[in-house]
């Protein structure tokens, strides 16, 4: 599974973002992040960041709920 994380610039909930996907990549083993700048995402479909991708798929905007990630990763 892939989670990817659409960022820019002088975000403070980019930032929090982050951790919070740290504390669940250690959570589960396995788990693939990638974290994207906004301006280099080639689906322009996004435009509010953070903008949260499940394999592909938009499963949240702003700051990410990490009980509700991972009830949804499990």
């Amino acid at each position: 599974m892939t989670l990817t994380l659409i960022v820019s610039d002088n975000c403070d909930s980019c930032d929090r973002s982050k951790i919070v996907l740290k504390n669940i990549q250690t959570a589960i083993p396995g788990l693939e992040i990638e974290i994207l700048h906004i301006n280099s995402y080639k689906e322009r479909r996004i435009s509010i960041t953070p903008a949260l991708l499940i394999n592909s798929k938009l499963f949240s905007y702003g700051d990410i709920d990490e009980q509700k990630l991972l009830a949804k990763l499990n």
